[in-house]
């Protein structure tokens, strides 16, 4: 039997399912699961199954909404549900967000850093220099690091209260939030540096090189960084 709103509730798991596999988590809709405002997802992180997220839909509120109690590993559902309200707001983004995309570089032996702040659509602010040598053994890393902390830094200046910073190395998030530990001087530094601010601040992840216009944008001003130290070595030399 085929419900009335089975294929809208199971096309929301699958677009779900396609947003948790770009980060840390594995997942799959269950087709045999699915009813007319329920459709579930096998969920697995770190190599392991944690358990079913069911996807529910309220046809009298047209929404959408996910439970976490079959998740078996409870440090997991918050995530899982914070991972939730970054797709609604990916899908559904407000026009008038502010937005940081950030990124990094590692081109002959320099380290760069790009970040592009927009809001409907017109960009506001460009972010672009190189690092020290010390950010070396991060490479491209270290630059998405740096790119983060002067998008901070540039928000505050201008007292604005919550940014929306999308990346592509899923470390900027969790050594941000404390999900990962932070065993280096430079990771350490920025997650004490992230954990001291009370700005707002929003993470989503977005696919390196994946054709996103803003994250593309931030790539070139990253290698573009890295173009500055090049220069500035041509010169001395």
């Amino acid at each position: 039997m085929k419900y009335l709103h089975q294929e809208k509730t199971f096309q929301k798991a699958r677009d779900f399912s396609a947003f948790l596999n770009r980060g840390e988590f594995r997942a799959i809709p269950d087709i045999d699961g699915t009813r007319d405002y329920l459709s579930r997802i096998d969920v697995y992180a770190a190599g392991l199954y944690i358990g079913k997220l069911n996807v529910y839909y309220s046809p009298k509120k047209n929404r959408y909404s996910i439970t976490t109690q079959s998740v078996t590993v409870p440090s997991y559902r918050d995530v899982l549900q914070e991972q939730w309200q970054q797709f609604l707001d990916t899908k559904h983004p407000s026009d008038d967000r502010l937005c940081a995309y950030v990124d990094g570089s590692f081109m002959n032996g320099c380290v760069g850093y790009g970040a592009v702040i927009v809001q409907n659509g017109r960009v506001l602010h460009e972010i672009s220099g190189c690092m020290t040598e010390d950010y070396n053994s991060l490479r491209q890393i270290g630059g998405e690091l740096k790119a983060v902390l002067e998008t901070v830094k540039w928000c505050k200046d201008r007292k604005i209260n919550t940014v929306h910073v999308f990346y592509d190395y899923k470390g900027i998030e969790m050594w941000a939030t404390g999900r990962w530990k932070a065993k280096k001087a430079l990771t350490q530094a920025y997650r004490d540096y992230m954990a001291r601010q009370d700005i707002g601040i929003r993470f989503h992840k977005v696919g390196a090189h994946s054709g996103d216009r803003w994250n593309d944008y931030a790539d070139k001003l990253a290698k573009k960084g890295t173009e500055k130290r090049n220069a500035e070595n041509t010169t001395v030399s």
